[in-house]
Protein backbone atom coordinates (compact mmCIF):
# COMPACT_ATOMS: atom_id res chain seq x y z
CA UNK A 1 0.00 0.00 0.00
CA UNK A 2 1.38 3.29 -0.88
CA UNK A 3 2.08 6.31 1.76
CA UNK A 4 -0.23 8.66 2.06
CA UNK A 5 2.09 11.30 1.25
CA UNK A 6 3.03 9.73 -1.99
CA UNK A 7 -0.85 10.02 -3.25
CA UNK A 8 -0.88 13.46 -1.78
CA UNK A 9 2.60 15.03 -3.28
CA UNK A 10 0.98 12.98 -6.70
CA UNK A 11 -2.26 14.38 -6.44
CA UNK A 12 -0.56 18.20 -5.57
CA UNK A 13 1.45 18.15 -8.69
CA UNK A 14 -1.24 16.22 -11.06
CA UNK A 15 -3.82 19.18 -10.18
CA UNK A 16 -1.07 22.07 -10.62
CA UNK A 17 -0.37 20.73 -14.10
CA UNK A 18 -3.78 20.57 -15.32
CA UNK A 19 -4.31 23.89 -13.99
CA UNK A 20 -1.44 25.56 -15.33
CA UNK A 21 -2.31 23.53 -18.68
CA UNK A 22 -5.77 25.00 -18.91
CA UNK A 23 -4.50 28.49 -18.06
CA UNK A 24 -1.80 28.11 -21.19
CA UNK A 25 -4.56 26.96 -23.10
CA UNK A 26 -6.74 29.95 -22.44
CA UNK A 27 -3.54 32.25 -22.67
CA UNK A 28 -3.03 31.36 -26.31
CA UNK A 29 -5.97 31.53 -27.18
CA UNK A 30 -6.97 34.65 -26.08
CA UNK A 31 -3.09 36.30 -27.52
CA UNK A 32 -4.22 34.33 -30.56
CA UNK A 33 -0.79 32.97 -31.35
CA UNK A 34 0.42 29.46 -32.25
CA UNK A 35 3.44 30.20 -30.13
CA UNK A 36 2.78 28.78 -27.04
CA UNK A 37 6.01 29.00 -25.13
CA UNK A 38 4.50 26.85 -22.13
CA UNK A 39 2.26 24.41 -24.18
CA UNK A 40 5.16 21.57 -24.99
CA UNK A 41 5.96 22.22 -21.49
CA UNK A 42 2.63 21.08 -19.77
CA UNK A 43 2.05 18.52 -22.56
CA UNK A 44 5.39 16.84 -21.54
CA UNK A 45 4.34 17.04 -17.74
CA UNK A 46 0.50 15.91 -18.22
CA UNK A 47 2.50 12.84 -20.39
CA UNK A 48 4.48 12.07 -17.39
CA UNK A 49 1.44 12.08 -14.97
CA UNK A 50 -0.03 9.34 -16.99
CA UNK A 51 2.53 6.97 -17.38
CA UNK A 52 3.81 7.74 -13.51
CA UNK A 53 0.18 7.11 -12.31
CA UNK A 54 0.22 3.22 -13.61
CA UNK A 55 2.77 2.65 -10.78
CA UNK A 56 0.59 4.11 -7.90
CA UNK A 57 -2.52 2.53 -9.16
CA UNK A 58 -0.70 -1.15 -8.55
CA UNK A 59 -0.09 -0.41 -5.36
CA UNK A 60 -3.00 1.45 -4.13
CA UNK A 61 -5.58 0.95 -1.88
CA UNK A 62 -9.22 1.05 -2.67
CA UNK A 63 -9.34 4.10 -1.35
CA UNK A 64 -6.25 5.80 -3.23
CA UNK A 65 -7.18 3.96 -6.29
CA UNK A 66 -10.34 6.04 -6.31
CA UNK A 67 -8.30 8.81 -5.57
CA UNK A 68 -6.02 8.59 -8.30
CA UNK A 69 -8.33 6.99 -10.55
CA UNK A 70 -10.20 10.56 -10.67
CA UNK A 71 -6.98 12.44 -10.93
CA UNK A 72 -6.05 10.32 -14.30
CA UNK A 73 -9.01 11.00 -15.60
CA UNK A 74 -8.99 14.64 -15.40
CA UNK A 75 -4.80 14.46 -16.77
CA UNK A 76 -6.40 13.02 -19.90
CA UNK A 77 -9.19 14.77 -20.20
CA UNK A 78 -6.71 17.97 -20.09
CA UNK A 79 -4.35 16.46 -22.70
CA UNK A 80 -7.63 15.83 -24.81
CA UNK A 81 -8.75 19.44 -24.38
CA UNK A 82 -4.93 20.54 -24.67
CA UNK A 83 -4.49 19.02 -28.26
CA UNK A 84 -7.86 19.73 -29.40
CA UNK A 85 -7.66 23.45 -28.38
CA UNK A 86 -4.31 24.31 -30.18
Amino acid sequence: MLQKDQIDSYLTRAQETIDSAHKELLDVKLIQQNDPTEYPFLMNQLMELDSEINDLLATASPEQRAQLEEAQHQIRETKTIMVRGI
